[in-house]
């Protein structure tokens, strides 16, 4: 079931590793190393599956920001499958998810928030005008006013901290947006306490994720080895988005 199913995570892989090609700009660089499968752990479980393609990785001087990898393919398949709409993206990354988003026919229009000029000018090296994309090169913080259907904050990776309530409050604020959703969103829920959750208004489409997340975990039998995040930090930013869920 997707996205844990090795298949579709390989022709996701092997579709990038054809259009995504190493190169550099300033101090950033796209690089293909084959990597070991301690390398390469899944969205919340611990892999033990054997991998031997290479895989696409971002750089920054000599560290490794990003890598399309099993755990970012897993991770952002629910943003990409609930995108609609006119769409905000924040972050560029090595572009994977903007193409998958663009690539929908239920999505009009993305407007993408980069305030790195190098990473847009390794985009461009790769990746041709579309005009579904519009790339905006300024900090998302300092954007004009939009109404989006689905907004997606890509730049958490794997830190949960509270900065992701503070950018809830900051975008909901600078936009009209009517579904929500950040990296690692439903890693966030699924670690949450039942007896704290149930004192918290979720959105529709947080639990629509997740639930999708979890069945596709359990059907994969990747539940099995499923790490939940640290029962302290999840439980205080719970409490934080309580505040601005239930008001």
């Amino acid at each position: 079931m997707k996205p844990y199913n090795k298949n579709f995570v390989f022709q996701e892989m092997k579709k990038y590793n054809n259009l995504v090609n190493p190169g550099t700009c300033g101090d950033y660089k796209i690089v293909k190393n084959t990597m070991n499968k301690q390398d390469l752990q899944g969205y919340m479980y611990e892999n033990s599956d054997d991998y031997d393609i290479d895989i696409i990785q971002l750089y920054r001087n000599n560290t490794c920001l990003m890598k399309l990898s099993p755990r970012e393919i897993e991770s952002s398949y629910n943003a990409i499958s609930f995108s609609y709409g006119k769409v905000g993206i924040v972050g560029l990354g090595i572009g994977y998810v903007v193409q998958e988003i663009a690539r929908k026919t239920k999505v009009e229009k993305v407007i993408v928030y980069e305030d790195n000029e190098e990473l847009i000018e390794l985009y461009y090296q790769n990746f041709e005008e579309n005009e579904k994309i519009k790339i905006i090169r300024d900090s998302a913080l300092n954007a004009s006013r939009e109404i989006f259907d689905f907004f997606y904050v890509n730049s958490h990776k794997d830190q949960l901290t509270s900065e992701v309530v503070k950018d809830y409050i900051d975008f909901n604020k600078i936009h009209e947006i009517e579904e929500y959703a950040f990296y690692g969103l439903e890693h966030f829920l699924l670690s949450c306490k039942y007896e704290d959750i149930i004192w918290v208004y979720i959105p529709e489409n947080w639990v629509a994720m997740s639930k999708r997340a979890y069945e596709a975990l359990d059907v994969s039998r990747y539940i099995e080895t499923y790490k939940p995040l640290d029962e302290e930090k999840v439980k205080g930013i719970l409490f934080q988005f309580k505040e601005i869920l239930n008001s």
